[in-house]
Protein backbone atom coordinates (compact mmCIF):
# COMPACT_ATOMS: atom_id res chain seq x y z
CA UNK A 1 0.00 0.00 0.00
CA UNK A 2 2.74 2.38 0.93
CA UNK A 3 4.55 1.53 -2.30
CA UNK A 4 1.41 2.24 -4.34
CA UNK A 5 0.86 5.52 -2.57
CA UNK A 6 4.48 6.53 -3.13
CA UNK A 7 4.16 5.54 -6.81
CA UNK A 8 1.00 7.63 -7.18
CA UNK A 9 2.62 10.59 -5.45
CA UNK A 10 5.64 10.27 -7.75
CA UNK A 11 3.44 10.16 -10.86
CA UNK A 12 1.54 13.21 -9.61
CA UNK A 13 4.75 15.13 -9.03
CA UNK A 14 6.08 14.08 -12.46
CA UNK A 15 2.90 15.30 -14.16
CA UNK A 16 3.02 18.52 -12.15
CA UNK A 17 6.63 19.10 -13.15
CA UNK A 18 5.82 18.42 -16.81
CA UNK A 19 2.85 20.79 -16.66
CA UNK A 20 5.01 23.49 -15.03
CA UNK A 21 7.67 23.12 -17.74
CA UNK A 22 5.06 23.46 -20.51
CA UNK A 23 3.54 26.48 -18.77
CA UNK A 24 6.96 28.04 -18.36
CA UNK A 25 7.82 27.46 -22.02
CA UNK A 26 4.51 28.99 -23.08
CA UNK A 27 5.16 32.00 -20.86
CA UNK A 28 8.66 32.46 -22.31
CA UNK A 29 7.32 32.20 -25.86
CA UNK A 30 4.56 34.70 -25.12
CA UNK A 31 6.96 37.18 -23.55
CA UNK A 32 9.33 36.87 -26.51
CA UNK A 33 6.50 37.36 -28.98
CA UNK A 34 5.37 40.43 -27.03
CA UNK A 35 8.92 41.80 -26.97
CA UNK A 36 9.39 41.23 -30.70
CA UNK A 37 6.00 42.81 -31.45
CA UNK A 38 6.94 45.91 -29.43
CA UNK A 39 10.33 46.27 -31.12
CA UNK A 40 8.83 45.76 -34.55
CA UNK A 41 6.11 48.36 -33.97
CA UNK A 42 8.72 50.85 -32.74
CA UNK A 43 10.77 50.23 -35.87
CA UNK A 44 7.67 50.61 -38.02
CA UNK A 45 6.80 53.89 -36.30
CA UNK A 46 10.33 55.14 -36.98
CA UNK A 47 10.16 54.22 -40.66
CA UNK A 48 6.77 55.95 -40.99
CA UNK A 49 8.18 59.11 -39.38
CA UNK A 50 11.32 59.32 -41.50
CA UNK A 51 9.53 58.16 -44.67
CA UNK A 52 12.42 56.53 -46.57
CA UNK A 53 11.94 54.95 -49.95
CA UNK A 54 9.93 51.70 -50.23
CA UNK A 55 12.92 49.48 -50.98
CA UNK A 56 14.89 50.87 -48.06
CA UNK A 57 11.96 50.37 -45.66
CA UNK A 58 11.39 46.74 -46.74
CA UNK A 59 15.05 45.78 -46.56
CA UNK A 60 15.39 47.42 -43.15
CA UNK A 61 12.46 45.46 -41.71
CA UNK A 62 13.70 42.15 -43.11
CA UNK A 63 17.26 42.77 -41.95
CA UNK A 64 15.92 43.56 -38.50
CA UNK A 65 14.16 40.21 -38.43
CA UNK A 66 17.21 38.28 -39.56
CA UNK A 67 19.47 39.92 -37.00
CA UNK A 68 16.96 39.46 -34.18
CA UNK A 69 16.24 35.81 -34.91
CA UNK A 70 19.58 34.41 -36.00
CA UNK A 71 19.22 31.41 -33.64
CA UNK A 72 17.19 28.36 -34.79
CA UNK A 73 16.56 26.73 -31.41
CA UNK A 74 13.28 24.97 -30.86
CA UNK A 75 11.93 27.34 -28.26
CA UNK A 76 12.41 30.38 -30.54
CA UNK A 77 11.00 28.85 -33.70
CA UNK A 78 7.46 29.93 -32.93
CA UNK A 79 8.63 33.47 -32.15
CA UNK A 80 10.55 33.68 -35.41
CA UNK A 81 7.58 32.57 -37.53
CA UNK A 82 5.22 35.02 -35.85
CA UNK A 83 7.64 37.92 -36.07
CA UNK A 84 8.59 37.33 -39.71
CA UNK A 85 4.89 37.15 -40.63
CA UNK A 86 4.29 40.45 -38.83
CA UNK A 87 7.26 42.08 -40.56
CA UNK A 88 6.12 40.96 -44.01
CA UNK A 89 2.65 42.35 -43.29
CA UNK A 90 4.11 45.69 -42.15
CA UNK A 91 6.45 45.71 -45.15
CA UNK A 92 3.49 45.43 -47.50
CA UNK A 93 1.65 48.17 -45.59
CA UNK A 94 4.68 50.46 -45.70
CA UNK A 95 5.15 49.85 -49.43
CA UNK A 96 1.56 50.89 -50.06
CA UNK A 97 1.64 53.98 -47.85
CA UNK A 98 5.16 55.38 -48.24
CA UNK A 99 5.39 58.25 -50.75
CA UNK A 100 8.04 58.48 -53.39
CA UNK A 101 11.08 60.65 -52.86
CA UNK A 102 9.79 63.17 -55.38
CA UNK A 103 7.01 64.18 -52.94
CA UNK A 104 9.36 65.23 -50.16
CA UNK A 105 9.21 68.95 -49.50
CA UNK A 106 11.56 71.14 -47.49
CA UNK A 107 10.71 74.39 -45.74
CA UNK A 108 14.00 75.85 -46.85
CA UNK A 109 14.50 78.05 -43.79
CA UNK A 110 14.68 75.12 -41.35
CA UNK A 111 14.35 72.09 -43.56
CA UNK A 112 15.64 69.41 -41.20
CA UNK A 113 12.99 70.18 -38.58
CA UNK A 114 9.93 71.43 -40.42
CA UNK A 115 9.81 69.46 -43.71
CA UNK A 116 6.40 67.91 -44.44
CA UNK A 117 4.76 65.94 -47.21
CA UNK A 118 1.61 66.67 -49.16
CA UNK A 119 -1.22 65.01 -47.26
CA UNK A 120 -4.72 63.98 -48.15
CA UNK A 121 -7.56 65.33 -46.05
CA UNK A 122 -8.14 61.89 -44.53
CA UNK A 123 -4.57 61.32 -43.32
CA UNK A 124 -2.72 63.26 -40.61
CA UNK A 125 0.38 65.18 -41.70
CA UNK A 126 3.59 63.17 -41.59
CA UNK A 127 6.96 64.79 -41.01
CA UNK A 128 10.00 63.81 -43.01
CA UNK A 129 13.69 64.45 -42.65
CA UNK A 130 15.04 66.49 -45.53
CA UNK A 131 18.59 66.04 -46.72
CA UNK A 132 20.86 68.73 -45.29
CA UNK A 133 21.98 71.29 -47.83
CA UNK A 134 19.28 70.39 -50.36
CA UNK A 135 16.91 73.26 -51.12
CA UNK A 136 13.34 72.43 -52.08
CA UNK A 137 11.76 74.02 -55.14
CA UNK A 138 9.50 76.17 -52.91
CA UNK A 139 11.99 77.10 -50.22
CA UNK A 140 14.70 79.57 -49.27
CA UNK A 141 18.18 79.17 -47.77
CA UNK A 142 18.54 79.82 -44.06
CA UNK A 143 20.48 83.06 -44.64
CA UNK A 144 20.82 85.49 -47.59
CA UNK A 145 23.21 84.73 -50.44
CA UNK A 146 23.66 85.75 -54.08
CA UNK A 147 21.16 83.26 -55.50
CA UNK A 148 17.60 84.35 -56.24
CA UNK A 149 16.16 82.43 -53.25
CA UNK A 150 18.96 83.90 -51.14
CA UNK A 151 18.10 87.41 -52.34
CA UNK A 152 14.48 86.68 -51.42
CA UNK A 153 15.67 85.97 -47.89
CA UNK A 154 17.53 89.29 -47.89
CA UNK A 155 14.40 91.06 -49.12
CA UNK A 156 12.53 89.39 -46.29
CA UNK A 157 14.98 90.92 -43.82
CA UNK A 158 14.60 94.37 -45.41
CA UNK A 159 10.81 94.12 -45.31
CA UNK A 160 10.94 93.06 -41.67
CA UNK A 161 12.97 96.14 -40.73
CA UNK A 162 10.73 98.40 -42.83
CA UNK A 163 7.54 97.09 -41.24
CA UNK A 164 9.06 97.42 -37.77
CA UNK A 165 10.07 101.02 -38.51
CA UNK A 166 6.65 102.13 -39.75
CA UNK A 167 4.85 100.25 -36.99
CA UNK A 168 7.01 101.86 -34.33
CA UNK A 169 6.50 105.35 -35.79
CA UNK A 170 2.73 104.92 -35.88
CA UNK A 171 2.62 103.58 -32.32
CA UNK A 172 4.88 106.38 -31.03
CA UNK A 173 2.68 109.01 -32.70
CA UNK A 174 -0.31 107.51 -30.86
CA UNK A 175 1.39 108.07 -27.52
CA UNK A 176 2.86 104.63 -26.74
CA UNK A 177 5.99 104.58 -24.60
CA UNK A 178 9.49 103.21 -25.23
CA UNK A 179 8.29 99.67 -24.50
CA UNK A 180 4.97 99.67 -26.29
CA UNK A 181 6.08 101.29 -29.54
CA UNK A 182 8.90 98.79 -30.37
CA UNK A 183 6.56 95.92 -29.44
CA UNK A 184 4.01 97.26 -31.92
CA UNK A 185 6.83 97.43 -34.47
CA UNK A 186 7.65 93.78 -33.74
CA UNK A 187 4.00 92.78 -34.14
CA UNK A 188 3.82 94.65 -37.45
CA UNK A 189 6.91 92.84 -38.73
CA UNK A 190 6.20 89.25 -37.68
CA UNK A 191 2.45 89.26 -37.05
CA UNK A 192 1.49 88.28 -40.59
CA UNK A 193 3.73 85.23 -40.66
CA UNK A 194 2.50 84.24 -37.21
CA UNK A 195 -1.13 84.34 -38.39
CA UNK A 196 -0.17 82.30 -41.46
CA UNK A 197 1.53 79.58 -39.40
CA UNK A 198 -1.42 79.45 -37.00
CA UNK A 199 -3.89 79.06 -39.87
CA UNK A 200 -1.83 76.32 -41.53
CA UNK A 201 -1.78 74.41 -38.24
CA UNK A 202 -0.53 70.79 -38.26
CA UNK A 203 1.62 71.42 -35.19
CA UNK A 204 3.51 74.32 -36.77
CA UNK A 205 5.17 76.82 -34.46
CA UNK A 206 5.51 80.46 -35.38
CA UNK A 207 8.44 80.89 -37.74
CA UNK A 208 10.25 83.35 -35.45
CA UNK A 209 10.52 80.71 -32.74
CA UNK A 210 12.91 78.82 -35.00
CA UNK A 211 14.41 81.86 -36.76
CA UNK A 212 15.04 84.25 -33.90
CA UNK A 213 16.93 86.73 -36.09
CA UNK A 214 13.57 88.16 -37.17
CA UNK A 215 12.79 89.08 -33.56
CA UNK A 216 16.22 90.65 -33.11
CA UNK A 217 15.95 92.64 -36.35
CA UNK A 218 12.46 93.94 -35.55
CA UNK A 219 13.22 94.86 -31.94
CA UNK A 220 16.53 96.53 -32.81
CA UNK A 221 14.84 98.56 -35.56
CA UNK A 222 11.98 99.54 -33.25
CA UNK A 223 14.22 100.67 -30.39
CA UNK A 224 16.54 102.59 -32.73
CA UNK A 225 13.56 104.26 -34.41
CA UNK A 226 11.95 105.28 -31.13
CA UNK A 227 15.07 106.89 -29.68
CA UNK A 228 16.83 108.09 -32.83
CA UNK A 229 14.26 109.06 -35.45
CA UNK A 230 13.62 112.63 -34.36
CA UNK A 231 17.34 113.25 -33.93
CA UNK A 232 18.06 111.82 -37.41
CA UNK A 233 15.36 114.01 -38.98
CA UNK A 234 17.12 117.12 -37.65
CA UNK A 235 20.56 116.16 -38.91
CA UNK A 236 19.95 114.17 -42.11
CA UNK A 237 17.83 115.35 -45.02
CA UNK A 238 17.17 111.82 -46.24
CA UNK A 239 15.36 110.95 -43.00
CA UNK A 240 11.75 112.08 -43.31
CA UNK A 241 8.41 110.55 -42.44
CA UNK A 242 7.51 110.40 -46.14
CA UNK A 243 10.97 109.51 -47.48
CA UNK A 244 11.08 107.60 -50.77
CA UNK A 245 13.18 104.79 -49.32
CA UNK A 246 10.51 104.03 -46.74
CA UNK A 247 7.93 103.51 -49.47
CA UNK A 248 10.45 101.51 -51.55
CA UNK A 249 11.37 99.18 -48.68
CA UNK A 250 7.70 98.77 -47.80
CA UNK A 251 6.90 97.78 -51.39
CA UNK A 252 9.82 95.34 -51.38
CA UNK A 253 8.51 93.87 -48.14
CA UNK A 254 5.04 93.37 -49.59
CA UNK A 255 6.47 91.63 -52.67
CA UNK A 256 8.73 89.36 -50.63
CA UNK A 257 6.18 88.57 -47.93
CA UNK A 258 3.41 87.60 -50.34
CA UNK A 259 5.69 85.17 -52.20
CA UNK A 260 7.10 83.67 -49.00
CA UNK A 261 3.62 83.17 -47.59
CA UNK A 262 2.51 81.51 -50.81
CA UNK A 263 5.55 79.21 -50.69
CA UNK A 264 4.61 78.16 -47.17
CA UNK A 265 1.12 77.30 -48.35
CA UNK A 266 2.51 75.25 -51.24
CA UNK A 267 4.79 73.31 -48.92
CA UNK A 268 1.85 72.65 -46.58
CA UNK A 269 -0.09 71.14 -49.49
CA UNK A 270 -3.12 73.44 -49.33
CA UNK A 271 -5.18 74.51 -52.33
CA UNK A 272 -4.33 77.40 -54.66
CA UNK A 273 -6.81 79.85 -53.13
CA UNK A 274 -5.46 79.07 -49.66
CA UNK A 275 -1.89 79.57 -50.86
CA UNK A 276 -2.88 83.06 -52.05
CA UNK A 277 -4.55 83.67 -48.70
CA UNK A 278 -1.30 82.67 -46.97
CA UNK A 279 0.52 85.26 -49.07
CA UNK A 280 -2.00 87.97 -48.15
CA UNK A 281 -1.88 87.03 -44.45
CA UNK A 282 1.91 87.23 -44.42
CA UNK A 283 2.02 90.63 -46.12
CA UNK A 284 -0.87 92.34 -44.32
CA UNK A 285 -1.68 90.46 -41.10
CA UNK A 286 0.82 92.35 -38.94
CA UNK A 287 -0.53 95.70 -40.13
CA UNK A 288 -4.09 94.69 -39.28
CA UNK A 289 -3.11 93.72 -35.74
CA UNK A 290 -1.14 96.96 -35.39
CA UNK A 291 -4.07 99.11 -36.50
CA UNK A 292 -6.45 97.36 -34.12
CA UNK A 293 -4.11 97.83 -31.15
CA UNK A 294 -3.52 101.55 -31.78
CA UNK A 295 -7.21 102.18 -32.45
CA UNK A 296 -7.01 102.94 -36.16
CA UNK A 297 -9.30 101.42 -38.82
CA UNK A 298 -7.30 98.62 -40.53
CA UNK A 299 -5.90 100.11 -43.72
CA UNK A 300 -6.52 97.07 -45.91
CA UNK A 301 -10.27 97.27 -45.22
CA UNK A 302 -10.77 101.03 -45.67
CA UNK A 303 -10.30 103.44 -48.54
CA UNK A 304 -8.36 106.09 -46.65
CA UNK A 305 -5.17 104.25 -47.66
CA UNK A 306 -4.02 103.02 -51.05
CA UNK A 307 -4.51 99.42 -52.16
CA UNK A 308 -2.38 97.06 -50.09
CA UNK A 309 -3.87 93.57 -49.90
CA UNK A 310 -4.67 93.50 -53.62
CA UNK A 311 -1.00 93.77 -54.76
CA UNK A 312 -0.10 91.05 -52.25
CA UNK A 313 -2.78 88.74 -53.65
CA UNK A 314 -1.64 89.52 -57.20
CA UNK A 315 1.97 88.67 -56.32
CA UNK A 316 1.01 85.36 -54.70
CA UNK A 317 -1.24 84.45 -57.64
CA UNK A 318 1.57 85.25 -60.07
CA UNK A 319 3.92 82.92 -58.20
CA UNK A 320 1.34 80.11 -58.37
CA UNK A 321 0.72 80.73 -62.06
CA UNK A 322 4.43 80.61 -62.84
CA UNK A 323 4.74 77.42 -60.81
CA UNK A 324 1.84 75.87 -62.72
CA UNK A 325 3.58 76.74 -65.99
CA UNK A 326 6.65 74.81 -64.84
CA UNK A 327 9.15 77.67 -64.85
CA UNK A 328 12.22 77.58 -62.61
CA UNK A 329 12.15 78.51 -58.95
CA UNK A 330 14.14 81.69 -59.57
CA UNK A 331 11.79 82.82 -62.34
CA UNK A 332 8.66 82.28 -60.30
CA UNK A 333 10.15 84.13 -57.31
CA UNK A 334 11.18 87.08 -59.49
CA UNK A 335 7.76 87.21 -61.18
CA UNK A 336 5.79 87.11 -57.93
CA UNK A 337 7.93 89.67 -56.13
CA UNK A 338 7.93 91.99 -59.16
CA UNK A 339 4.14 91.96 -59.44
CA UNK A 340 3.78 92.65 -55.72
CA UNK A 341 6.23 95.56 -55.84
CA UNK A 342 4.74 97.09 -59.00
CA UNK A 343 1.26 96.81 -57.53
CA UNK A 344 2.29 98.73 -54.43
CA UNK A 345 4.23 101.35 -56.41
CA UNK A 346 1.33 101.87 -58.81
CA UNK A 347 -1.24 102.16 -56.04
CA UNK A 348 0.93 104.61 -54.09
CA UNK A 349 2.08 106.80 -56.99
CA UNK A 350 -1.30 106.74 -58.72
CA UNK A 351 -3.29 107.10 -55.51
CA UNK A 352 -5.19 103.91 -56.37
CA UNK A 353 -7.94 102.95 -53.94
CA UNK A 354 -10.60 100.29 -54.18
CA UNK A 355 -14.17 101.33 -55.11
CA UNK A 356 -16.57 102.45 -52.40
CA UNK A 357 -20.15 101.47 -51.78
CA UNK A 358 -22.48 103.79 -53.72
CA UNK A 359 -24.25 105.60 -50.94
CA UNK A 360 -23.91 109.04 -49.43
CA UNK A 361 -23.42 107.64 -45.94
CA UNK A 362 -20.55 105.38 -47.07
CA UNK A 363 -18.83 108.25 -48.86
CA UNK A 364 -19.25 110.57 -45.88
CA UNK A 365 -17.69 108.01 -43.52
CA UNK A 366 -14.83 107.37 -45.94
CA UNK A 367 -14.16 111.10 -46.16
CA UNK A 368 -14.06 111.38 -42.40
CA UNK A 369 -11.52 108.55 -42.24
CA UNK A 370 -9.28 110.30 -44.76
CA UNK A 371 -10.28 109.27 -48.28
CA UNK A 372 -8.92 112.24 -50.25
CA UNK A 373 -10.87 111.36 -53.37
CA UNK A 374 -14.06 112.70 -51.81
Amino acid sequence: MRFCEAFRIGRFLQKGSSFWKKTRQTEIRFSRILSVTTKTMLLYRTTRTTRPSNAFTSSRLLQFGRNLFSSSSGTRGVDKNHAMLMMRTMMNTTSKEAPSSSKLYSTGSNSAKNAITKQSFSAPPQKVVARPGVLASDGMPRYPNLTVPGLLRGSDYIGTCSFALTGTLLAASKGLDCFGAPIIGLITAVGGGTIRDFVLGAGRRAFWMEEQEYVYLALATGVATFFGWEYAKKHFEVVRDDAWWIEASDALGVGAFCVIGCMNGVRAGVSAINCIACGVFTATGGGVVRDVIVGRPPRIFHSYATAYATPAAAGAATYLLARKMGVSTSARIVSGVTVGILGRVASESGNVRLPLYESEEAKANAKIKGDHRL
